[in-house]
């Protein structure tokens, strides 16, 4: 937002060309499977800016990092394109998602409608008290763990949690399967908005979004998730962060 002091880039730690097998940085938390591990890794490593929106995904290199065989990446990778994380063209390779502005405003599109619809529902079938409120809390309370671990992946997941909650008071199956298609997408997004924006902020706009809720005016949620979604998607120039950070990678390499 305007008149905002601006937080600094992150300093990129180490090069993420390194050589040895099992690159610590690009592990994931109890793995349920080989397959679960490469997603969650893949995942962990764009939201952090380890790879970058556009650059190109190497199985080989994966091979490398991870410490696995290619069956298991390649299924990742399978999983992850069909969820739009990354792309693939023939003679261009796999390639992470592009986040552009106009990227950006496709995926307001498709948020604003969906979480609208499923803080009407639940606040229309009075599913915004208490218990409903004590697991909002419960993903804000994760929030600010990761913050003070300084752990990117897990602020991101936890606040993409904080939503998919909101959105299952909703009791709406078709809605929440919708919601669940983009959630991987944001999760790499709400990763890379903290190398612009603090994370303490992004608690406090979630901390109001949970008052709003509880306090049950249809009219008043549907403003402040519409601003909570815009905030969130476009007080931080992601494309000026994505080229500050390569150009930080370039140096380091």
């Amino acid at each position: 937002m305007a008149g905002k002091p601006s937080t600094p880039v992150r300093k990129l730690s180490g090069s993420p060309a390194a050589d040895s097998p099992g690159d610590a940085r690009w592990q994931a938390a109890r793995p349920r499977t080989l397959v679960d591990h490469a997603v969650d890794a893949i995942l962990s490593a764009a939201s952090r800016g380890l790879i970058l929106p556009g650059d190109r995904i190497v199985e080989p290199d994966l091979v490398n990092r991870l410490g696995m065989s290619r069956v298991p990446i390649r299924e990742a990778l399978r999983i992850l394109e069909s969820q739009g994380i990354v792309t693939s063209e023939p003679y261009k390779g796999i390639r992470l998602m592009e986040i552009s502005h106009q990227r950006l405003e496709q995926i307001i599109d498709v948020r604003i409608p969906l979480e609208t619809l499923a803080c009407r529902r639940a606040i229309e079938a009075g599913r915004n008290g208490a218990g409903q409120l004590t697991v909002l809390y419960q993903s804000v309370a994760q929030m600010q763990t990761m913050m003070q671990r300084d752990d990117v992946y897990g602020f991101a997941s936890a606040d993409t949690d904080f939503h998919r909650t909101l959105c299952s008071f909703a009791h709406n199956p078709v809605l929440s399967n919708l919601w669940e298609s983009i959630a991987r997408q944001l999760t790499v997004i709400f990763g890379l908005s903290t190398m612009g924006k603090s994370m303490h902020d992004i608690i406090e706009e979630h901390q109001r979004l949970i008052n709003v809720f509880a306090g049950g005016d249809i009219a008043l949620m549907t403003g402040e998730i519409e601003n909570h979604i815009r905030i969130q998607a476009l007080d931080v120039d992601y494309e000026t962060l994505i080229m500050q950070r390569r150009q930080q990678r370039t140096a380091v390499g």
